[in-house]
């Protein structure tokens, strides 16, 4: 087997059956691999940061590690921003891209064709890194990624392939699949924690993305029962709570969730890392007790001091404590206070595009959502009802996510609707990947928003200096006629009963729709004023 064998090889043992990325002379063989093959699909991207990107909305959407495939210097260089979005909000994403040969090991990358010491230039983004520099060095590094990124914490990993080790042959041993291992929780630990809810009143739960990775909802869910106490999602943990549940009482930023928290006499966090949006810069005052689960004993205390640490798996630690509550015990603290914080959440108006969506779209769809004016109100006013339908770059903020992240989200579950949202800017900055959709018939629909406007930005840049505000307006294209010069269906809904009317049809083609939602200034004012950072007061 040639040494690009052994890695499609190690890559099947590990379950992948997508990949995105773009043939070039020092990856062409690892191409040649993949050609052989039947088991692994190769998807054509049309700039490598749609590659990561794509393989963020696989992970994201599947639950699983997404993989991309480049050259070497600009290409991985491109693909850095997707990593960078899954390395701050803890993704799975490979990256594997062509290299040097071996001979030139040593050598100024500076001086070389498609130079870049990807090495140095990765390893703030990532949590694994490897070059192998012989055929039988391939099964370790693969292995080695892979136990990363399936770690209790996931985040992306880069692995390097110098062209002539691609080439050479040789006899591997295909290691099996890496399994996500987590410590089981103490019992000490359990016990302490047992305690100090029993104790509480009010207590409050704050889930985070630790949640979704994992695959603990459905046990958050019935501890939350069991203690009968409200529970308030992260940004990256929306999802992991039905927000139809009786106990679901918003997002940490929102003004339910900020209600809740500022009540509760005592706070369990669950795989949450507490960080810097969601917790405004560390302002937030997080009540005590902090009971604080994580798989990841590095994170307990991280940000706040914790009361009680419990560090391991966290089903194993939720469904334990559940089953040690006694449910005779009445706990009435939550019960007259709720109420009015759930009717102040619902006396808002609709929210412009979004609530049309909820309304049309199955619980399940899978919502793929920009940096944009109704992204930043979608964790507190659009509901989701299941994990890992909601995908939203949270940390990285990376303007341009929502369109690819979408693509690679359908691939991973071709049995979901999948509907990305995007502002006229981010849309605009990975909107080439309209060609990949179509040569691939991925039956994804884009809702683009159009009000010739960086939005937010203007927003800011008006309150902040009395009004005055540059290079926020936008000459856009006709999107139409733009998404029909790719080959793709376009529409245009300029109401709300158009917009449905457009998303029930997509939803039901066999290729990509673009559906442009035309804003007035008058609309796109109003969605400013109900950004929460710029008019606190209308949030």
């Amino acid at each position: 087997m040639t040494g690009g064998e052994i890695l499609i090889a190690c890559l099947k043992a590990q379950g992948v059956r997508c990949l995105f990325g773009m043939p070039g002379t020092q990856n062409i063989g690892l191409y040649e691999a993949v050609r052989r093959q039947d088991v692994i699909r190769s998807v054509l991207i049309r700039n490598e940061q749609a590659a990561t990107l794509m393989a963020d909305g696989y992970a994201r959407a599947g639950g699983d590690v997404g993989v991309a495939l480049t050259v070497p210097g600009p290409g991985a260089s491109n693909a850095s921003t997707g990593l960078g979005e899954a390395y701050t909000d803890r993704s799975p994403v490979l990256l594997i891209t062509g290299g040097v040969d071996t001979r030139f090991e040593g050598r100024d990358r500076g001086k070389m064709f498609h130079g870049l010491d990807q090495a140095t230039f990765f390893k703030p983004i990532t949590k694994y890194y490897a070059c192998p520099q012989t055929v039988a060095d391939i099964p370790e590094a693969v292995a080695g990624a892979f136990r990363a990124m399936r770690a209790y914490r996931p985040g992306p990993a880069v692995l390097e392939f110098p062209p002539d080790v691609v080439s050479a042959e040789g006899e591997a041993s295909i290691p099996p699949r890496v399994e996500a291992l987590s410590p089981s929780p103490s019992e000490a630990d359990l016990r302490a924690a047992l305690r100090a809810l029993q104790a509480a009143a009010r207590p409050v739960i704050l889930a985070g993305g630790g949640i979704l990775a994992a695959g603990a909802s459905a046990d958050l869910v019935r501890l939350a029962e069991a203690l009968n106490a409200p529970v308030v999602t992260t940004r990256l943990g929306k999802g992991a709570i039905p927000e139809d549940h009786p106990l679901f009482l918003g997002h940490i930023r929102g003004r339910s969730g900020q209600q809740v928290v500022a009540q509760a006499d005592a706070t369990l966090a669950v795989g949450c890392r507490f960080t810097q949006i969601d917790t405004s810069g560390w302002t937030m005052q997080i009540p005590k007790p902090l009971i604080q689960i994580d798989a990841d004993p590095e994170e307990i205390g991280k940000e706040y001091p914790a009361d009680v640490g419990v560090a391991g798996d966290l089903r194993q630690a939720l469904s334990q404590l559940t089953e040690r509550l006694d449910p005779g015990v009445p706990r009435p603290g939550w019960a007259s206070a709720l109420s009015p914080i759930r009717e102040g959440a619902r006396n808002r108006p609709p929210l412009l595009v979004m609530d049309v969506l909820r309304q049309v779209l199955p619980r399940d769809a899978v919502v793929s959502v920009d940096v944009t004016t109704v992204g930043y109100r979608a964790f507190d006013e659009f509901p989701i009802y299941e994990p890992r339908t909601f995908l939203y770059p949270c940390h990285y903020v990376n303007l341009g996510y929502a369109f690819p992240a979408a693509l690679g989200a359908k691939l991973a579950r071709p049995d979901r609707a999948v509907v990305s949202v995007s502002g006229d800017g981010g849309f605009l900055m990975t909107a080439y990947e309209l060609m990949t959709a179509v040569q691939y018939r991925i039956p994804v629909v884009a809702v683009v928003i159009n009000d010739n406007c960086l939005s937010a930005i203007k927003g800011i840049q008006d309150k902040t200096y009395d009004g005055h505000a540059i290079d926020v307006e936008m000459q856009n294209p006709d999107y139409v006629r733009f998404a029909e010069a790719f080959g793709c269906r376009g529409l245009r809904a300029s109401t709300p009963e158009a917009l449905g009317s457009a998303v029930r049809e997509a939803v039901q083609a066999d290729g990509p729709t673009l559906i442009e939602v035309p804003l007035s200034p008058d609309q796109r004012d109003a969605l400013i004023r109900r950004i929460p950072w710029i008019h606190p007061e209308n949030q």
